[in-house]
C-alpha cells in the first residue's frame, strides 16, 4: 500500500518493489542533496536550496525566515506545477525544473 500524498516517506521505502516510480527528485538542503541515494528509475533532480532557518537561533529571525522560505518555495511549487510535465521536452524541462532552485 502506498502512503496518501503529503506524508514523508523514507528513502528506503522508495526502493522497495512496487515503490511508486519519482519523474524528479526536488531536495531543498546542500547537503542532502550530495548524500541522496541512486534513485530507481533514475528520476531526474535538482536542488532548490531554502535556508536552514532553525539555524538562526533568534525566535523573531527564525519566524521571518521561515515565512520568506514558504513564500520562495510557494512561488516555485506554483511555477513547477505549470510546466508541461506530460508534453515537455525532456531535456528543456529538466532545465526549467533546475532553473526555479535559482529563483529568489
Amino acid at each position: 500500500m502506498r502512503p496518501p500524498l503529503g506524508i514523508p516517506t523514507s528513502w528506503e521505502k522508495l526502493k522497495e518493489q512496487g515503490a511508486a516510480r519519482a519523474t524528479f527528485i526536488i531536495t531543498l538542503d546542500d547537503k542532502t542533496f550530495e548524500e541522496q541515494p541512486a534513485w530507481p528509475g533514475q528520476p531526474d533532480t535538482a536542488l532548490w536550496s531554502m535556508p536552514d532557518v532553525a539555524a538562526l537561533g533568534d525566535p523573531e529571525k527564525t519566524t521571518y525566515g521561515a515565512i520568506q522560505a514558504l513564500y520562495a518555495l510557494r512561488r516555485r511549487l506554483d511555477l513547477f506545477v505549470n510546466l508541461p510535465l506530460a508534453k515537455g521536452d525532456r531535456v528543456s524541462l529538466r532545465a526549467d525544473v533546475r532553473d526555479l532552485g535559482t529563483m529568489r
